[in-house]
């Protein structure tokens, strides 16, 4: 074991003996002897500087591993703590390892003040460097953002329902939904990442309308990596939103409705929105035509000859999987649902398109649950250049604890690999509340 991880392993072990023993106790000395001769070894020759950064520990610029005991505990301690690094000295004491176990040891707030904390218990061989207030205004930021694109997002699932009232009465204006899209389409070219986490949210009651924009999101980005022009992203965006415009008119409660609704709406619908009177035909041809398969089967009946516009054969590929990642019991993760997709291309799916949704939405799409090597689970939030090494923003520790604050890790960063995909519905969580 290096001197760097010995260190370490004994910090944690010497903050868990003070939090778990009196002074009396022999298991509290034999902690804080250890940690001291542990320290001792690592200062020969000068100082020792452990730094915090993106949920793990370096030694200079050298990560510590994954595996290194307590590594993970003495992360957290540093991250909830807004601590950036502690630099070691010769002379470290009993004293000062009694002093800076028992200030990792309290309960972080806003109002812990670290460096005062050690003064205060006579700590003079450790100095501490707080982690600047950018941190904190990035995140807050990010929090802003957050908040209002789901603000976005409720507004177009309440615009969409009114829609939907609208069309029950014979007629609909479409003005507000044609805004919000375009808003939606602007957010999601800033930052697509945030918007495909949006399509994380459970729709509850309202079903078919979080499908529809679902749905909407998951072409968008398909439109986006085919390249399409913002004008035909807008006519994408839109056509997506409204290809199961048919279904309400259909009672959904009614069981004896619920076949013909499957097999009926696409082509109610495209009469519904040939009423509206739209100049683009996108929309109508949307609704008639995304049930239709690339192998020629599907419905409604068709020509031998007949194709179906590229646009209905974008909506299908993201009807497809948004059905299989919300599907109820039978639901698959993300990274299943992508490689079902590729597994149904050139029969019910377009392969070309369906090959292109694999590589927008990834090996491990926007919103996987995962479990990492080092035992803690984090969720997917960002994809980098390394395919297999996506940006996790972390959910729980290795012992199953929530973080509360959470931080972010680069898996093409360090030691640590993603594991395994797994379902919220084991952990009995929310995975839009953790984007």
């Amino acid at each position: 074991m290096s001197a760097p991880d010995a260190v370490v392993t004994a910090l944690a072990s010497a903050r868990k003996a003070v939090q778990l023993y009196p002074p009396s106790h022999p298991a509290h000395g034999e902690a804080l002897d250890t940690l001291v001769s542990s320290v001792a070894a690592a200062t020969t020759s000068g100082q020792l500087v452990l730094n915090w950064y993106q949920g793990r520990l370096y030694c200079e610029s050298v990560v510590l591993p994954a595996d290194v005991h307590g590594a993970t505990s003495i992360a957290e301690a540093f991250e909830s703590r807004s601590i950036e690094s502690l630099t070691f000295t010769p002379g470290f004491s009993a004293m000062d390892a009694l002093g800076l176990t028992e200030v990792l040891s309290l309960r972080p707030s806003p109002s812990l003040d670290v460096e005062a904390e050690l003064a205060a218990r006579s700590v003079t061989a450790v100095h501490v460097a707080m982690l600047e207030d950018e941190e904190d205004e990035e995140r807050e930021e990010r929090d802003r953002q957050r908040q209002a694109d789901r603000a976005m997002y409720t507004r177009v699932i309440g615009a969409l329902r009114r829609v939907r009232e609208q069309m029950q009465g014979g007629g609909a204006d479409l003005g507000e939904t044609v805004n919000l899209v375009a808003g939606v389409m602007e957010r999601l070219m800033a930052d697509s990442a945030a918007v495909l986490g949006l399509a994380t949210m459970r729709g509850g009651g309202d079903r078919e309308l979080f499908h529809s924009l679902n749905v909407m999101i998951y072409t968008l980005a398909l439109g986006e990596r085919l390249g399409l022009p913002e004008e035909g992203l807008s006519s994408l965006g839109l056509s997506a939103l409204m290809h199961d415009v048919g279904k309400a008119a259909f009672d959904a409660d009614d069981p004896a409705q619920v076949e013909p609704a499957r097999l009926m709406h696409p082509k109610v619908g495209a009469e519904i929105i040939q009423r509206l009177g739209l100049e683009d035909p996108a929309p109508f041809l949307v609704a008639f035509e995304h049930h239709m398969h690339a192998d020629g089967t599907g419905w409604p009946e068709r020509a031998a000859d007949y194709i179906a516009h590229p646009y209905s054969r974008m909506v299908a590929i993201a009807n497809r999987y948004e059905n299989l990642v919300n599907g109820g019991e039978d639901s698959l993760t993300p990274d299943k649902a992508v490689v079902q997709v590729l597994r149904e291309a050139g029969k019910s799916l377009d392969p070309f398109f369906a090959r292109l949704f694999g590589n927008a939405m990834g090996v491990f799409p926007i919103g996987c649950l995962v479990r990492l090597s080092d035992h803690t689970v984090g969720v997917v939030v960002r994809h980098g250049d390394d395919p297999l090494a996506p940006v996790i923003r972390m959910a729980y520790t290795e012992r199953g604890a929530e973080i509360d604050d959470p931080a972010e890790i680069d898996l093409s960063q360090g030691d640590i690999r993603l594991v395994e995909v797994i379902s919220p519905d084991s952990l009995a969580i929310e995975v839009s509340d953790k984007l």
